[in-house]
């Protein structure tokens, strides 16, 4: 193991507070190891938790092994021990009953169920139904800042929308519309399901590109075809729609055909701020037959007290998602997604920097609190339930730092923390990932949208400063290119497949740089007499 490489020099100039010295933060460093790290990957991504799916043996089975972490590091649960339940409502479709039509101009236009078209149902009753038109949408934005709706004043009550996913292309005369290159909210398939129902539309249809979506329509089969889990509607909230789906991009460019409609034209009027639905006259008839069922997961929970009278009511939040797939169709004879990568290893990072803050003598001013947060992969699911149901008021919350995926790679010089450019939190960021010999950098690939698309979100929505601590690409003693090869490789062969195992040959060392710069940018924040801000007021991505 390659011990604290860049350390060395670097702690010379972690004269941080008087209160700890940096002997004492470097002793704390050193306790982050490969072979603990090692184990608490190996366990956690075993087959035997079956994947780690909420509500099941295993899933439980990863929620009391990392409880048990937390008190074995002294940590305190916060009024519900260390598990906080988290309520979900498991919907399925028994595909083998299932009626599903498409028409265009008279005529039935076939399909392959599963490797064309993926739909999941979004109501509790026996069988969800839909039948109507079809309307294409565009992207369906509706954007005041940027002077946009796609909606414009169609009657949409009633009808089934087709939308593209990611936002409206950012033309040469308007290079910042929408971010220009990168993603923002509205080009996440969620809100185009979260617009449908504020519509009062039947159902939403979302065609799979691989470009936006930023994985292929495997992943869309590995995600998409088993049971879909949501939290239980409270007052006030839009009724759920019947129907979701996916359409594969070649399916829905001969769907349209069939209706006399090109998908590539479409693109193009989709890109204009002028554009009005289409009416497609299509319909689609579909009975689904649901099962449902209600089941509970947790949010694990630990905190470490901070030192000062007044600051120690506020807390930094770390998260890491302890859920993933379970069991699922089968892959070259393995069904079982053990999703090592994601997200057993950065539940391995938190209860490691978690055990090395119970070794300060002088704890920060600020409380920290670690979650490891339920059924983020169903969609953020039980980051949303604790900023919905917080144990410690969000007005106390003053920054949440997220792990997800970490480096199994090797060491890296650069590091990207997605989000940490909104606000302050990137002087953090940045000061110590140069003592740590590493350089960040922004996010490569901003139009993934992938800000959106973890536990961080969930905070940042609510207003609180936060980030995702990514891993860097360019790896130690590696040609260039090679990071960015070996990670375009995984994506597109274990991203959500059972081959994302654990391998006793994983190299760990970038792990800990990872672990170790969490640490230092936690203790900063929780040091600090200032609060971490985001730089302006449309920095923070509350979106409805």
């Amino acid at each position: 193991m390659r011990q604290l490489a860049p350390l060395a020099g670097a702690l010379a100039l972690l004269a941080v507070t008087a209160f700890s010295t940096p002997q004492e933060l470097r002793r704390a460093l050193e306790t982050i190891t490969a072979p603990d790290l090692r184990a608490h990957l190996r366990f956690l991504s075993h087959d035997l938790l079956q994947g780690r799916a909420p509500g099941t043996a295993g899933g439980r089975t990863a929620e009391l092994y990392i409880a048990g972490e937390f008190e074995r590091a002294g940590l305190d649960g916060v009024g519900v021990a260390h598990l906080q339940p988290v309520p979900l409502l498991g919907l399925s479709l028994d595909t083998a009953r299932l009626e599903l039509e498409f028409r265009a101009r008279g005529r039935s236009v076939p399909f392959t169920y599963h490797d064309e078209v993926l739909l999941w149902p979004g109501v509790e009753d026996a069988q969800a139904a839909a039948d109507g038109e079809i309307v294409f949408v565009g992207y369906g934005v509706r954007a005041p800042e940027y002077r946009w709706d796609d909606f414009k004043d169609a009657q949409l009550q009633g009808k089934i929308l087709l939308f593209l996913v990611g936002d409206p292309p950012a033309p040469p005369d308007e290079p910042r519309r929408f971010d220009g290159r990168a993603m923002t909210y509205y080009g996440r398939w969620n809100y185009k399901v979260e617009e449908a129902e504020r519509l009062g539309a039947a159902g939403a249809l979302l065609i799979h590109t691989p470009w936006n979506a930023g994985y292929p329509w495997s992943v869309v089969q590995g995600s998409w075809s088993g049971e879909q889990l949501s939290l239980p509607r409270s007052a006030g909230q839009p009724a759920p729609l019947p129907l979701h789906g996916w359409l594969a991009q070649e399916f829905a460019a001969r769907l349209l055909d069939a209706a006399g409609l090109d998908l590539a034209e479409l693109h193009v009027q989709a890109a204009r701020r002028d554009f009005r639905p289409v009416p497609t006259g299509i319909t689609l008839r579909a009975r689904m037959p649901v099962l449902a069922r209600r089941l509970e997961s947790a949010n694990v929970v630990g905190l470490l007290r901070g030192r000062d009278p007044e600051l120690a009511r506020e807390v930094v939040v770390l998260t890491a998602h302890h859920d993933h797939l379970g069991i699922g169709p089968a892959v070259d004879g393995d069904s079982i997604y053990n999703g090592a990568y994601d997200n057993a290893s950065g539940v391995a990072l938190l209860l490691e920097i978690a055990q090395a803050f119970t070794t300060l003598e002088s704890r920060p001013r600020r409380s920290l609190l670690f979650i490891a947060t339920a059924a983020e992969e169903a969609g953020l699911l039980g980051a949303t339930h604790y900023v919905r149901n917080p144990l410690v008021p969000l007005t106390h919350t003053v920054a949440a730092i997220n792990l997800d995926g970490a480096n199994l790679w090797g060491e890296t010089d650069d590091v990207t923390a997605l989000g940490a450019e909104r606000s302050t939190l990137a002087r953090t960021v940045e000061a110590r990932a140069r003592q740590l010999g590493m350089t960040l950098v922004p996010d490569r690939a901003p139009e993934l949208g992938l800000f959106f698309r973890s536990d961080h979100f969930a905070f940042a929505r609510a207003g609180i400063p936060a980030l995702l601590l990514d891993h860097g690409i360019e790896f130690r003693g590696r040609p260039d290119g090679w990071g960015a090869a070996v990670l375009d490789e995984w994506a597109a062969r274990h991203y959500h497949r059972p081959s994302d195992e654990y391998r006793p040959d994983l190299q760990l060392a970038g792990a800990i740089q990872q672990a170790r710069l969490a640490f230092l940018v936690a203790y900063d924040i929780a040091e600090s007499p200032e609060r971490p801000a985001w730089l302006e007021p449309g920095q923070s991505p509350a979106v409805r």
